[in-house]
C-alpha cells in the first residue's frame, strides 16, 4: 500500500493520526486505532495494513487486528494473563479502543499516550498509562526508529508477583509469503523453543548468516527466544525490504517473563522470553520484543524498555 492510500484511508474511516517524518520515509501513528505505527520507507507502507479494522470496531465477537506495530501488555495468557478476562481469548476493549493523544512532538520526535483500564484473568483491575515515546533517523532506503514502550501503573494497591505480572510487550506486523523469512543469530538450541504446538522444527534451517525460519505455513507458530538472543529479523525478498529489531537489556529491577498463550487457569510458569517471533497461516509474521516486570508492582511505578527497528531496501546484486 502507499503512503497516500493509507492517509486516505485513515479519513475515510474518521481516524486521527500523527506523521513522523514525511510520506516517503517515516512512521503514521494511528492515534484511534490502538496507537498502532506503521513505517514508511520509500513511499510504501512496510507494515501489514488491514482496512477491516479501519472500517470496522473490534468486541467480544471478533478482533480486527489492525497490523502495525502493536503495544500489549505481557502476559497473554494464564492466570495472570490479560487475554482471558472473559470466558474467551479476547483483546482487552481498552486497548482496542482506546484514544492516544500526542503528549510532546518535534522534527524527529514524538511522544503519544493513552489511559487503558485492564483487567487479568483473575478478574483483577489494573488502571494504567501505557506511553510511546518514539523517534526516527532517515537516510536513502533506510528508515532507524527508536521506541521507549512504557506502562505506568496508576493503581493506588501494591501488587505482589503471584497476583499480577505487568510488562511491555510490542508486536511488529508484517503481510509474508512463500519467499519471506526470519532470520535469527546463531545461539545453542535451547535459546529457541516453540510456545504452540505442533513444532516448527520443519520450517528452520541453519545457513552461513544464522537460523533460517520459512513463514509459509498450515499451522501457527510462535518461537520463543532467551534473553541469550540479541536481535531477530524479517526479511521480505519479494518486495526487497528487511526489518532487524533488537532492545535494550533490562535493568536490575526488572525481569523477562513468560508471555506465552497459555490455559488461563495455569500460572505463567514457563520460560522468560525477550524477543518472539509469531507466524500465522492466513499470511502475516510478527516479530516482537517483551520486556520485563518487577517483583512487587507498587502505585506509580513504571516498566519500560527500549527497542531499536531498523527498516532497510535489500539492493538487487
Amino acid at each position: 500500500m502507499r503512503t497516500h492510500e493509507f492517509i486516505t484511508l485513515l479519513k475515510q474511516s474518521q481516524r486521527r493520526y500523527h506523521l513522523l517524518g514525511d510520506e516517503n520515509c517515516g512512521l503514521i501513528i494511528a492515534l484511534d486505532v490502538e496507537g498502532r505505527i506503521f513505517s514508511l520507507l520509500d513511499g510504501e507502507v512496510i507494515s501489514r495494513v488491514n482496512p477491516e479494522a479501519f472500517l470496522g470496531f473490534s468486541d467480544s465477537s471478533g478482533y480486527l487486528n489492525p497490523g502495525g506495530d502493536g503495544f500489549w501488555p505481557a502476559p497473554e495468557g494464564s492466570c495472570l494473563g490479560y487475554e482471558y478476562s472473559t470466558a474467551g481469548w479476547r483483546v482487552p476493549p481498552g486497548l482496542c479502543h482506546a484514544r492516544w493523544q500526542v503528549q510532546s512532538q518535534s522534527a524527529q520526535n514524538v511522544c503519544v499516550s493513552a489511559e487503558i483500564d485492564l483487567i487479568n484473568a483473575q478478574g483483577l483491575g489494573l488502571p494504567c498509562r501505557f506511553t510511546r515515546d518514539i523517534s526516527i533517523a532517515a537516510r536513502p532506503g533506510e528508515l532507524q526508529q527508536q521506541v521507549r514502550e512504557s506502562i505506568e501503573y496508576l493503581g493506588k494497591e501494591t501488587l505482589s508477583a503471584s497476583q499480577a505480572l505487568l510488562a511491555p510487550w510490542s508486536l511488529c506486523q508484517f503481510d509474508c509469503d512463500e519467499h519471506c523469512y526470519l532470520l535469527l543469530p546463531h545461539c545453542p538450541p535451547e535459546d529457541i523453543w516453540d510456545l504452540y504446538t505442533p513444532a516448527s522444527d520443519c520450517h528452520r534451517r541453519e545457513t552461513p548468516e544464522g537460523f533460517q525460519i520459512g513463514l509459509k505455513t498450515d499451522f501457527r507458530f510462535q518461537l520463543g527466544l532467551s534473553p541469550k538472543v540479541n536481535w531477530l529479523e524479517f526479511r521480505n525478498p519479494a518486495k526487497q525490504f528487511l526489518v532487524h529489531r533488537t532492545a535494550a537489556l533490562l535493568p536490575k529491577n526488572l525481569h523477562y517473563i513468560d508471555i506465552a498463550d497459555r490455559d488461563c487457569t495455569t500460572p505463567p510458569s514457563g520460560r522468560p522470553v525477550r524477543f518472539s517471533a509469531y507466524c500465522d497461516p492466513s499470511g502475516f509474521m510478527e516479530i516482537e520484543a517483551a520486556g520485563g516486570t518487577p517483583e512487587l508492582l507498587c502505585p506509580n511505578a513504571s516498566t519500560s524498555l527500549d527497542i531499536t527497528t531498523v527498516c532497510r531496501k535489500l539492493r538487487n546484486r
